[in-house]
């Protein structure tokens, strides 16, 4: 036979436990702070002599440090994993319909998205939410670097966003997307 006191001491227990998880919540209270703090900060004032061309150039040229320590990981990845090197250290495509390389704000790069249709839907490229971007002020000069092939049967693209302070890259991608437009038969 059970014991009584054990009995009530788990009903106790049980029911304690239970108020305490349908209790009352309890929030804390923070003082909201008027800065937000930006791994990348805000530098809109600061004069940057360097052109867009000219980075580029040396972006090419591997001659920063944070990209000759980008290219010496690259290279001592097994092939199977590295990416393409030239989406790592962004390149234009030899072929391409347009490319734009930009010195900007970083809250200007939204405006420069191309509206490109797979014959169903319209969608734009690259699509860059700064929202999305929270370590990088919206007012943090940036290069921006886009380079796309858009053909009736496919669509190529691949962009970067490189800090101009710090040289390093703070978006980038690359997008294929073949269309399939619906002829009439």
């Amino acid at each position: 036979m059970k014991n009584p006191f054990l009995i009530s001491f788990y009903t106790l227990i049980f029911s304690f436990s239970l108020s305490m998880l349908l209790g009352n919540p309890v929030y804390s209270q923070t003082t909201p702070s008027d800065k937000i703090e930006y791994l990348y900060p805000a530098n809109k004032e600061k004069v940057f002599d360097e052109t867009v061309d000219e980075f580029y150039q040396a972006l090419r040229d591997i001659k920063y440090p944070v990209h000759q320590e980008l290219y010496q990981r690259y290279q001592q990845k097994p092939k199977q994993l590295q990416r393409h090197l030239d989406t790592v250290l962004f390149k234009e495509m030899p072929d391409a319909s347009i490319n734009i390389r930009e010195k900007l704000l970083f809250n200007e790069i939204e405006g420069l998205n191309y509206i490109i249709s797979d014959g169903n839907i319209l969608r734009p490229y690259p699509e860059i939410d700064i929202n999305y971007h929270q370590t990088v002020s919206p007012d943090r000069q940036v290069y921006f670097f886009y380079s796309f092939k858009d053909t009736e049967k496919e669509f190529r693209g691949r962009y970067a966003i490189y800090d101009v302070e710090t040289k390093e890259m703070v978006a980038g991608g690359g997008t294929y997307m073949p269309k399939s437009f619906r002829g009439n038969s």
